[in-house]
């Protein structure tokens, strides 16, 4: 779940021209970013409003009473609100992309045109190099300079070790200035 959350910052992303593209194989989030950046796509400052929906969560040999009561409390929508600053927007870096580590890796990224379709694996290791539960995750969407639509699937395992799958919803419009209280 964290490496999607961390990926959202990702999703704002907007063309400076409709000729921009950005087409990456085997890269980190770093080195997507640099190229986002030198293909002169940029991140619109202020402050955006984005909503996520669960569309799907399931473990491997989760009891019935479990699952729905998984699926009812997934089911609401969570809205979330961030303030991007000029200088993060002109220039986000791995970190800003989610980059903690080498954990992930896009085995592919292409943006341009108003689309974007992107795979990433994630090893799940920590920083101290843990072995954790791992995941493959594929993203396509739509954007704009002021608007975002993305669907996320994300296949891997739970800390309990059993098959996990998941597909939430994102969309997010820019709101104007950053007002000071923003979540993120």
């Amino acid at each position: 779940m964290r490496a999607q959350i961390a990926l959202i910052p990702l999703l704002l992303l907007v063309a400076c021209g409709d000729d921009a593209t950005v087409d990456k194989k085997d890269a980190s989030t770093a080195e997507v970013a640099k190229s986002v950046a030198d293909a002169g796509m940029k991140l619109k400052p202020g402050r955006w409003e984005m909503t996520m929906n669960f569309k799907k969560f399931e473990i491997e040999g989760m009891p019935p009473e479990a699952r729905q009561a998984m699926q009812q409390m997934m089911a609401q929508s969570r809205t979330f609100n961030s303030c991007l600053t000029k200088e993060e927007a002109e220039r986000p870096d791995g970190g800003f992309f989610g980059q903690q580590g080498e954990d992930c890796r896009y085995d592919s990224f292409t943006m341009g045109g108003g689309k974007i379709d992107a795979a990433m694996t994630c090893t799940g290791k920590g920083s101290g190099g843990e072995a954790g539960a791992g995941a493959k995750m594929k993203m396509a969407g739509t954007y704009s300079a002021e608007a975002y639509d993305m669907t996320m699937d994300m296949n891997g395992k739970a800390p309990n070790g059993k098959a996990m799958a998941m597909q939430m919803a994102i969309t997010s419009r820019y709101a104007g200035d950053c007002k000071g209280d923003e979540t993120s």
